[in-house]
C-alpha cells in the first residue's frame, strides 16, 4: 500500500489525481454491491485512491471475513433446494424401482429411469449454465479492470521516469485481455460446455458412451490452459528486470546532473524532481492496492459460489450412489469436476493479473 506522504509531495499527489478521469475509474465500483462497496468505506474512486494515497485506508480484517463468510451461506442457500431437488428425484426413483416387478416392467423401468434422469438434467443443466454465464461475466469484468486501470498506472510511470518499464508493460495488458481471456472465453469455455453435454448425454442412459469424449474436451483444457499459464508466469516474471534497472539509472543520472551541473538552483530542482516521483508513486501505488481490492472482490463471490456449487453436487452424487443409480452418480460428479475446472480457469487468470500487478508496483518504485 502506498505510504502517506509529507505536506509538499502531498499538493503533487493531489494535482496527479485531480487530472484522472473519474468518469472511467467510476464505472469500476458501478457493478459492486452494497456489501462490497462497505468494504472499500467510499462509493467514488477519486476518493478512494486519494484515502489510499494518504494512507487513511485500511481495509478490516473481520469485515473481509464477514463477506467471505455471507458469500458462503448465501450460495449455500442458493444452492440448497437444487441439492434437496436431486436427492428427492433419485429417492422417488429408487422407491418406484423397488416395487417394479417382473420382465414386463422392464420398459417402464426405462421410461422411468429416463424421466429422473432428465428431471435431474434440468435442474443442474440450468444451474450449470448460470456458473458458465458467471464465468465468462467474471472475466469480462477483470479485463475492463485491467482496461482502464493499467493504462493510467503505465502512463503515471512513464511520466515519472520509468519509461522503459512502462514500453514494456505496455503489450502484456494486450496480452491478458486480447490473450489469456479470450482465450479462455472464445475456446476454453465452450469447450468446457461441450464436455459438460457430451458427460450429461452419455450418462442418461447405459446405451450411448461418451465418456472418453467428455474426458477429452476437459483434458485438453487441462492442457491448453495449463501450457498458457506456464508460459505467461515465465513471461511475466521476466518482464520489466533489465528495464526497471535501467530506469533507475537513468533517473539518478538526470537527478545527479540537475544537482551539479545547473549553478545555483540545481540542488532546488533535483529535490522538487524527487517530489514529483514520490508523488506520481504514491498515486500509481494507490492505483495498484485499489485495482487489487477491486480484483478480490470481483472474484471472490464467482470462486465461493463456484466451490459451493462443485461441493453440492458431489454431496448429492454420495448421496444418490447408495440409492442404487449408478449413472445419476456418475453423471453429478462429471458435472462437478466441469464445474471445478471453470472456477480454476478463473481463478488462474485473476491469479496472472494479480502477479502482473504486483510486478508493476515493485518495478516502478525502482526510480526512486
Amino acid at each position: 500500500m502506498a505510504e502517506a506522504a509529507d505536506g509538499t509531495s502531498a499538493d503533487y499527489v493531489d494535482d496527479i489525481i485531480g487530472s484522472l478521469d473519474g468518469d472511467a475509474l467510476a464505472a469500476l465500483l458501478a457493478g459492486l454491491s452494497e456489501s462490497q462497496l462497505s468494504l472499500f468505506g467510499e462509493t467514488d474512486v477519486i476518493a478512494l485512491v486519494q484515502k489510499i494515497a494518504s494512507g487513511n485506508f485500511t481495509l478490516d480484517f473481520s469485515n473481509l471475513l464477514a463477506f467471505v463468510l455471507s458469500l458462503f451461506g448465501s450460495s449455500l442457500t442458493s444452492l440448497l433446494g437444487l441439492l434437496v431437488t436431486v436427492v428427492s428425484v433419485a429417492i422417488v426413483y429408487s422407491i418406484l424401482g423397488a416395487v417394479k416387478g417382473g420382465s414386463a416392467s422392464e420398459s417402464v423401468s426405462k421410461i422411468v429411469h429416463f424421466a429422473a434422469m432428465a428431471a435431474v438434467v434440468a435442474v443442474v443443466g440450468s444451474a450449470t449454465v448460470g456458473m458458465f454465464t458467471m464465468c465468462s461475466s467474471t472475466l469480462s469484468s477483470m479485463g475492463t479492470q485491467i482496461n482502464v486501470l493499467l493504462p493510467i498506472i503505465l502512463t503515471i510511470m512513464a511520466a515519472v521516469g520509468a519509461t522503459g518499464t512502462a514500453s514494456v508493460f505496455q503489450p502484456t495488458v494486450a496480452v491478458l485481455t486480447s490473450g489469456l481471456f479470450n482465450l479462455i472465453s472464445g475456446i476454453l469455455l465452450p469447450m468446457l460446455i461441450a464436455g459438460f453435454v457430451f458427460g450429461i448425454v452419455g450418462n442418461l442412459t447405459s446405451e450411448v458412451k461418451l465418456g472418453k469424449t467428455a474426458d477429452f474436451f476437459s483434458s485438453t483444457v487441462k492442457w491448453l490452459f495449463g501450457t498458457c499459464f506456464f508460459l505467461l508466469s515465465a513471461f511475466l516474471s521476466v518482464q520489466g528486470i533489465t528495464a526497471s534497472v535501467f530506469d533507475g539509472i537513468s533517473v539518478r543520472s538526470a537527478k545527479f546532473t540537475i544537482g551539479k551541473f545547473v549553478p545555483v538552483i540545481g540542488g532546488y530542482l533535483s529535490d522538487g524532481f524527487n517530489l514529483v516521483i514520490s508523488g506520481g508513486i504514491l498515486v500509481k501505488n494507490a492505483l495498484g492496492y485499489t485495482a487489487l481490492v477491486l480484483l478480490a472482490l470481483t472474484v471472490l463471490p464467482a470462486v465461493i459460489q463456484i466451490g459451493v456449487y462443485s461441493l453440492c453436487l458431489r454431496l448429492a452424487a454420495a448421496a444418490v450412489e447408495p440409492l442404487g443409480d449408478k449413472l445419476m452418480s456418475d453423471m453429478l460428479t462429471g458435472v462437478a469436476k466441469t464445474v471445478s475446472l471453470t472456477g480454476a480457469l478463473m481463478a488462474g487468470a485473476a491469479f496472472l493479473y494479480f502477479i502482473f500487478m504486483l510486478i508493476i508496483l515493485a518495478s516502478g518504485n525502482v526510480v526512486l
